[in-house]
C-alpha cells in the first residue's frame, strides 16, 4: 500500500492547535513534515496541562510524524536557515499574525520566484483581507464573534463554548485539504500557489445549516441544549441512574415505534404529538411527559428496549468511556508508537479515514523541542563544524 504525500516535504512553521493538526494530517499521508520551532520554549502547546512525565498531552495530540528543528526565527541568520529549508520543500504552513511572515521576508512573494512550485498555506483568525484581518484572534475569541458560541448552551444559561476546539482544529483539517487540492493542481500547472484559511471561514462553514436558515428564511437560531431545532424528540435524557441517553426519534415513523417499545401508545395518538409540526409546536409539554417516564429506567434498560425497536439512541458517555470502547479500537482510530523522550510506548489518535490502496499510519512520535535539529541540518549540508556554530550562537538548539 502506498502513502499518497510520499516525497512530499513540508516545512512547518504553525503552533497550537490548526497548522500543527493540518501538518499532522499530511505527515499521516506519508509526507516528511518539519517542524520548525522557536529554542525558547517551542511550540505554546509545549507547556499546556496535563502533562505525562513532563510531557504536554496538548502538544502529543496534534504533532505525531513530525521531525523538530529549533531555530530562532527572530535572528537574520535564523530566517536565511528557515528560508533554505522553505525553498526546497513542497509545501510551508504557517499561522502567524497578519505581516509577520513578509516583515521576515518570508511571504509567498518573497519566496515564488525562487519557489515557483512552493504550495504556501497561510492560517489567520479572521482572514488575510479586510478591517479584522491584523486582529488576533483564538478559539473561544472566534466562537463568540463566529455566532457558534451564540447557539452552544442551554437555552436558559448564558453562551457556552463548545468542548472540543472546533474551529481550530476544523481549520487544520480544512486547510490539509486545501493543501492536497494545490498539490494535485501543481502537477496539472506545474506551479504552486498561496491557500488562504481562517478559523472564521471554518465558523461559516460549520454553522451550516443554522447560517442557511438566516441568509434564506431570516431566522436567528438559539440555544437549545442538546435539542434539535426542526426534530422531536431529539435530545438527550435523563435516567434513573444519573446517566443519560441520546434519543433520535425525530420523524413520525421513529417516533410510533418509540412509543409502542415503551408502552406510550397514548403520547402516540395524542393529535399534540402525532405529527411532528404538532411535536415541535408542543415540544415543552412532551419533554416533560417523557422526561417523567424516561427518569424512571435505568440507562442500559433503556437502550436495549430502543435498540429492540430500531430506535437510534447512544450513551451520553464521557471521554474515557468513548476511547476505550471496543468500536473505537475496531477503527484504530488509535495507534500506538514508541516514543524516545518518554523511553514507552504511548497511544495517540490517529487520521480517521481509511483507503483501500492507501495507508495513513502513525509513523513517528511527536517530537521533542529540536531533537531532529542535527539530523535536519546534515541534510542541507551543515557539518559538525556549521552546526556547533550555529549552536553556539544560539540561532539552533
Amino acid at each position: 500500500m502506498s502513502a499518497p504525500c510520499e516525497g512530499v516535504r513540508v516545512v512547518d512553521l504553525s503552533r497550537v492547535l490548526a497548522g500543527p493538526q493540518c501538518a499532522a494530517l499530511l505527515g499521516d499521508l506519508g509526507a516528511d513534515v518539519v517542524k520548525v520551532e522557536s529554542p525558547h520554549g517551542g511550540d505554546e502547546t509545549r507547556s499546556w496541562l496535563p502533562f505525562v512525565d513532563g510531557v504536554s498531552t496538548a502538544f502529543l495530540s496534534v504533532n505525531r510524524n513530525k521531525r523538530s528543528i529549533a531555530v530562532d526565527l527572530t535572528t537574520p541568520e535564523g530566517r536565511a536557515l528557515v528560508r533554505e529549508l522553505i525553498v526546497s520543500a513542497d509545501v510551508v504552513i504557517e499561522n502567524f499574525r497578519t505581516g509577520t511572515m513578509e516583515r521576515w521576508g518570508l511571504g509567498y512573494e518573497d519566496l515564488r520566484t525562487d519557489a515557483p512550485r512552493l504550495v504556501y498555506s497561510a492560517i489567520s483568525a479572521f482572514g488575510r483581507t479586510g478591517e479584522l484581518a491584523e486582529r488576533a484572534g483564538y478559539e473561544a475569541v472566534l466562537q463568540a464573534f463566529s455566532g457558534v458560541m451564540s447557539i452552544t448552551g442551554d437555552p436558559d444559561g448564558p453562551p457556552a463554548r463548545s468542548g472540543p476546539s472546533l474551529l481550530d482544529l476544523g481549520t487544520g483539517i480544512l486547510t490539509a485539504h486545501a493543501v492536497t487540492a494545490a498539490l494535485l493542481d501543481r502537477e496539472r500547472t506545474g506551479r504552486g500557489q498561496r491557500v488562504d484559511t481562517a478559523l472564521l471561514g471554518t465558523a461559516m462553514t460549520l454553522l451550516g445549516y443554522h447560517a442557511q436558515g438566516y441568509l434564506s428564511a431570516g431566522e436567528v437560531p438559539e440555544r437549545r441544549g442538546s435539542a434539535h431545532a426542526a426534530l422531536v424528540p431529539y435530545r438527550a435524557y435523563p435516567c434513573a441512574d444519573d446517566e443519560s441517553v441520546f434519543i433520535a426519534a425525530g420523524n413520525d415513523g421513529l417516533w410510533a415505534r418509540f412509543c409502542d417499545a415503551l408502552g406510550l401508545e397514548r403520547l402516540r395518538d395524542d393529535l399534540r404529538f402525532s405529527t411532528l409540526p404538532a411535536r415541535r409546536e408542543h415540544r415543552q409539554e412532551l419533554d416533560e411527559q417523557l422526561v417523567a417516564v424516561l427518569s424512571r429506567l435505568p440507562r442500559d434498560e433503556l437502550l436495549d428496549i430502543l435498540e429492540a425497536a430500531g430506535v437510534p439512541a447512544a450513551p451520553v458517555n464521557d471521554v474515557a468511556q468513548v476511547v476505550e470502547h471496543p468500536q473505537v479500537r475496531e477503527l484504530d482510530t488509535i495507534q500506538t508508537v514508541f516514543h524516545p523522550g518518554l523511553a514507552r510506548a504511548i497511544e495517540l489518535v490517529a487520521s480517521p479515514f481509511r483507503a483501500t490502496e492507501m495507508v495513513t499510519r502513525v509513523r513517528r512520535a511527536p517530537p521533542m523541542l529540536g531533537e531532529h535539529t542535527d539530523e535536519i541540518l546534515d541534510e542541507f549540508g551543515y557539518d559538525v563544524e556549521a552546526r556547533t556554530d550555529l549552536r553556539a550562537r544560539g540561532i539552533v538548539t
